[in-house]
């Protein structure tokens, strides 16, 4: 019903249907009542996480109705990417998931695993749409190898395939808004990881599982399951080989990004103190490891360890520390869905700064590096819609008419 409105248009509709007055509204969140009313009516931005969080929880909304619909898909007219589809291929029961799996032929574990890669990589370029074309299948063709494989090592190979397949399936769908299918996904994939009893399968899935939290605002759940999964590592197990190192960094950032996002007033101090440590725990991984990789598809290394500090600084509103770092900061060689991620951090910090050029120059180059990731992202289209006002350029007004922004 709101997709169509700008932001602050669904926070006053929201608000209402909460019976809500704007004061009201901003004593909940511990601010005025002119904030609400500046918010509502377009004249301030939300572009800090925590607070979108709190707006949603205030407004009892999920985080998704209070962005609006993800677009990314909007474009691509003859996209076989069904929600319905995916939803069917996640499905248990041979009943509910109908012909998908009794039609099929049971697959290779060699071709799986290599499908598996393929998707990965699809949702590292920014791929959606393709990604989205391949999910029905390759879920089924996961949930179709634990029927055929029982016993042995090809048991452990069918599980390790179905638990990153579910797993990539989680963070398309959260990326969709879709976020309780995202659950039942990374649900069973968690299951099946630690079937496995593979350490960085089971990793990987509880980054997933904390992923998904974070996605649902619960970032002080996903901070537990980050610390929980690595206490139950064998001591050491982590430096062991380069997934291993890959692995444990990166949950410990996404871990950062949920300790920066815990809402307690009371307590930002020790939240901050919290991210900072998962980061010192993640940058110690990184050098370990020597370099940037791709480890079990990470992106894991010093330079991913830098672009998420740069993206804590932002959740802090610590404009100054955010603009301090982007000279040090580098994506070369990192996939597309990150070195896009970086520039729209960086074209935000100079929004931030009044930089209004230099961000809407980042912010073309991160649209054009990855078009469905950045059409996707509603600080994307908040921040092209500000830059709108803000300058004349022809540019900057057909980006904010591809983002969405205006119409």
């Amino acid at each position: 019903m709101t997709d169509h409105k700008a932001f602050g248009e669904r926070v006053r509709f929201y608000r209402k249907r909460r019976g809500l007055h704007q004061r009201e509204l901003g004593e909940l969140l511990n601010r005025t009542e002119d904030w609400v009313y500046r918010v509502e009516s377009g004249r301030i931005p939300v572009n800090n996480v925590k607070m979108l969080m709190d707006l949603a929880e205030a407004l009892r909304v999920h985080l998704e109705d209070l962005q609006g619909a993800p677009t990314l898909l909007d474009d691509q007219g003859d996209h076989k990417a069904s929600v319905p589809a995916i939803r069917v291929a996640l499905m248990q029961s041979r009943r509910l998931s109908g012909p998908l799996l009794d039609d099929r032929e049971p697959p290779r574990l060699e071709r799986l695993t290599f499908e598996v890669g393929q998707a990965w990589e699809l949702y590292q370029g920014s791929a959606y749409a393709r990604l989205g074309e391949t999910l029905p299948g390759l879920v089924a063709d996961a949930r179709l190898a634990t029927f055929t494989y029982t016993t042995g090592l090809e048991r452990v190979q069918a599980l390790r395939q179905f638990a990153l397949a579910f797993h990539l399936a989680a963070v398309y769908l959260r990326k969709l808004g879709e976020t309780n299918l995202a659950w039942t996904a990374v649900d069973h994939g968690d299951l099946a990881a630690s079937e496995t009893e593979d350490p960085a399968v089971i990793l990987a899935l509880r980054r997933g599982v904390a992923h998904v939290q974070l996605g649902a605002g619960m970032a002080e759940q996903a901070v537990n399951v980050t610390t929980d999964a690595v206490n139950d590592l064998a001591p050491g197990w982590w430096q062991s080989s380069p997934e291993a190192l890959s692995v444990y960094g990166t949950l410990y950032l996404n871990g950062a990004v949920a300790a920066a996002r815990m809402r307690s007033r009371d307590r930002v101090n020790d939240h901050r103190e919290v991210a900072e440590e998962m980061l010192r725990k993640a940058g110690e991984a990184a050098a370990l490891l020597g370099g940037d990789g791709n480890e079990m598809w990470t992106s894991f290394g010093p330079a991913n360890v830098k672009i998420h500090k740069l993206t804590i600084a932002l959740e802090y509103e610590d404009y100054q520390s955010a603009l301090d770092m982007i000279p040090s900061v580098r994506a070369a060689g990192l996939p597309v869905e990150r070195r896009a991620r970086l520039r729209l951090d960086v074209a935000r910090t100079y929004g931030e700064v009044g930089r209004t050029d230099d961000s809407a120059d980042q912010l073309k180059k991160a649209f054009l590096t990855a078009p469905e990731q950045i059409r996707a992202h509603e600080f994307a289209r908040d921040l092209a819609g500000r830059l709108h006002k803000r300058t004349r350029r022809r540019d900057v007004q057909e980006l904010a008419l591809k983002l969405g922004a205006i119409k």
